[in-house]
């Protein structure tokens, strides 16, 4: 299953690089990859890059000193190490790294898999929001799921979803919600029931799907709407 996420890849075994990219293919959108470890930080510092799997002995700084100093930057990417054998010691010195592992070469593909699973499931996790009464929201596609099933959502449903969490700690009004979903038209009192309506159908076609009462907008009288996580 491919993502929208980003990887980048150092390793200066061109051979290797070629079949590890042919396999990350499958996990991956965007796979950035170079040989050097100066270049990969300016990679780093020019893209989105979600995931970095290093090599611990590449061209210009190593994988370590390379993973130090996207440390300082970020500390939600995930990285993983790639050593030889004679590397595992180095490893000790990246225990303040916060590295989601390592393999080492030759790297068998069930483990490499493996690894890349687990990647690919904590990125996913990052990426949802939990709503109450078992909805949850992914923030990268901007979906809603009931019990892993997508709902099929229109634009301004999905857009007014979207602005409740933006918006999360606040109740918003319909005027409100209307001023942010149409940006620069005025709202009237007629314009901004029709937000009204617009969450009273959403209401009622997520109510039907789940069979129950549960919801995870909270509707205050005369004071507004709130989404509610968990």
């Amino acid at each position: 299953m491919n993502t929208n996420f980003t990887l980048l890849y150092v390793e200066d075994d061109k051979v290797v690089q070629e079949n590890f990219t042919a396999i990350f293919q499958n996990y991956f959108d965007n796979i950035i990859t170079t040989d050097d470890g100066n270049k990969a930080l300016e990679l780093y510092e020019n893209h989105n890059i979600d995931v970095a799997i290093l090599d611990i002995s590449i061209h210009g700084v190593n994988g370590l000193s390379l993973a130090a100093k996207i440390r300082e930057h970020d500390q939600e990417i995930l990285i993983l190490m790639v050593s030889a054998y004679s590397d595992k010691e180095k490893l000790l010195q990246a225990i303040n790294l916060n590295l989601l592992g390592y393999l080492v070469k030759p790297v068998k593909t069930k483990e490499l898999k493996e690894k890349l699973n687990l990647i690919q499931n904590k990125l996913l996790k990052r990426n949802m929001l939990t709503l109450s009464s078992n909805y949850t929201w992914n923030i990268n596609t901007h979906q809603l799921i009931y019990y892993n099933k997508v709902i099929n959502l229109s634009k301004n449903e999905t857009k007014t979803i979207q602005i409740l969490i933006e918006h999360k700690n606040n109740f918003l009004n319909s005027c409100d919600i209307h001023h942010l979903l149409f940006v620069g038209k005025e709202p009237g009192d007629d314009i901004c029931n029709n937000v009204t309506q617009l969450l009273s159908r959403l209401r009622k076609k997520l109510l039907k799907i789940s069979q129950s009462e549960d919801y995870f907008i909270q509707n205050c009288y005369g004071v507004g709407y709130k989404i509610n996580l968990t």
